[in-house]
Formats: C-alpha cells, structure tokens, sequence
C-alpha cells in the first residue's frame, strides 16, 4: 500500500515538474494557442500565467497609472475579450521567429450590442521562453464591421470627430 502510494505521489510530482518546464519550451505558436484557449474559456488565472513579468506595456485606454504592465494587459484582455465571451476564428497565422501575426474574426455579445456580427484583426504576440512578452490587437479598418464598431468607441476612421476651435 505505501509503495504505491509513494510511486503515485512521485508520479503527480514528475507531472507538476514537467509541467513547469513546459512552457519555457513551448513555441510562440503553442503559447498562443493555450492563450486563445484559455480566453475560449474564461481563464484569466492561465492567461496572466502567460504575460511575462517584462512585457511591453499595452496603450489600453483603461489601463491606469498604478498598474504594472502585466496587469494592464492582464485588464485588456479581460475587458476586451474574457468578459464579453469573445470567440476567435484564426483565418491566417503567420510565425517570424519570436513573433506570431495571428488575422483573427473575433464575434462577441459585445460586438453584437454595437449592431454588427464580427470584427476583424490581428493579434501580434510577442514570445520568449514560453511567455508574452509583447501583445497587441490591430483592427483592419478597412473592414466595414470592424470600422463601425471602433468608430462606435471613438477610434479609427470612423470615429465621430469633434469640431475643432
């Protein structure tokens, strides 16, 4: 009875070491992946586990003064896309070296409140060592949907524009 509950025990500790490594192995492919996987889920506590400690800082509007850069873009993918349950079609990736140029469709009830069916972007991933070093998500404005909806938040060519003074 000890044995194997030694050896069982020693086996989940191989596993959880394994795991640990893993992702300073993985490629910026496979960390995407577990990222768009983890969103799909509603998973933040997997998603901040793959932000690095360094990573660039977003220029997120709702990002404040006091937060770090991992909790900015921590705050922006959960705002943009974990709480409005967004959904991403990967329509072409693109891998060079360290960087993954995923053109996503991204549908969301968000999207849906803004009157249209989809947006259109890419996301650009930075990756070393199994973390996100760099994230950004550029819209395709030239996408009808994709303008209407931004513009409806004051960004892009579509943005409602103030008179100047």
């Amino acid at each position: 009875m000890i044995p194997s509950l030694l050896r069982h025990s020693l086996l989940g500790l191989s596993i959880l070491a394994g795991s640990s490594c893993a992702g300073a192995a993985e490629s910026p492919d496979a960390v995407f992946d577990r990222y768009v996987a983890a969103v799909h889920a509603g998973d933040m506590v997997t998603v901040r586990t793959l932000i690095a400690h360094d990573v660039e800082r977003s220029d997120y509007v709702g990002c404040r003064p006091e937060m770090d850069n991992p909790t900015c873009l921590a705050h922006y993918i959960e705002t943009t896309v974990v709480q409005p349950k967004a959904r991403f079609t990967v329509l072409r990736r693109q891998l060079d070296g360290d960087t993954v140029s995923a053109r996503l469709e991204v549908r969301s009830p968000w999207h849906s409140k803004a009157g249209i069916e989809r947006i259109v972007g890419t996301d650009i991933v930075r990756v070393r060592n199994g973390l996100i070093h760099g994230f950004r998500f550029v819209p395709d404005f030239s996408d009808e949907s994709t303008a209407i909806f931004f513009g409806s938040l004051g960004i892009g060519p579509r943005a409602a524009k103030t008179p100047s003074k």
